[in-house]
């Protein structure tokens, strides 16, 4: 294989990489990129097992160039996912899933999504998704057991995943925005206390209209 194939060929890889990840190995990549106890050698071979499916020890035992190659396709591995184009259906673990449109959204999920969303986005993908994707002719959480759907999403590729869950942050921010512009012209009417409701509101909704623009 000459350099420029090689060179095409680890891009390739390095591309594809994250498309094969899981939300269950994304948790475990997570905590080694944040591990400050390790060193990058360290990082770069529990990253490669996670990756391969294999114990560090197998690692550790590689070729040096064999080593090399799995090394450049986990790389990748110290930046953050890409999101791949939302779906409106999707099928795992014998689960047929349904996008919940605007339309059809519950209280009950959207208070659920608000929850998951504050406490910890990325550490939450599995529960998140359990809110965003009922299971088809269900309505969300009857009928059906959301604990094992939820432990099948952890089984979901994390690029999916991201796609799904930002596309419910936007409906989030958009719904805080709608929100905080009540707040607005409510807090005008209130005197000196309203005021400074206003000024917060004004402040907070700059900062959504800003995150929106960079979604």
């Amino acid at each position: 294989m000459s350099i420029k194939a090689e060179f095409t060929y680890i891009i390739t890889e390095m591309k594809n990489q994250w498309n094969n990840i899981t939300i269950d190995e994304f948790a475990q990549i997570r905590a080694v990129l944040t591990d400050k106890g390790s060193n990058q050698e360290e990082k770069m071979i529990r990253l490669a097992a996670i990756v391969k499916g294999v114990s560090e020890d197998t690692i550790l035992n590689l070729p040096l160039t064999q080593a090399q190659e799995v090394f450049a396709q986990v790389w990748e591995l110290n930046e953050m996912p890409h999101r791949n184009k939302v779906c409106k259906t999707y099928e795992i673990g014998g689960w047929k899933l349904h996008l919940t449109t605007k339309e059809k959204m519950s209280v009950a999920q959207w208070v659920d999504f608000q929850n998951y969303y504050r406490e910890d986005f990325e550490g939450h993908l599995p529960e998140i998704l359990s809110v965003a994707l009922v299971p088809e002719g269900k309505k969300y959480n009857e009928g059906y057991d959301i604990g094992a759907l939820i432990q099948t999403l952890r089984a979901f590729p994390v690029c999916d995943a991201l796609a799904v869950c930002f596309f419910f942050q936007k409906k989030y921010l958009k719904s805080m925005q709608r929100t905080l512009t009540y707040l607005v012209g409510w807090s005008s009417l209130k005197g000196k206390k309203g005021r400074q409701i206003r000024q917060a509101a004004l402040q907070t909704r700059r900062q959504v209209s800003d995150i929106l623009h960079s979604l």
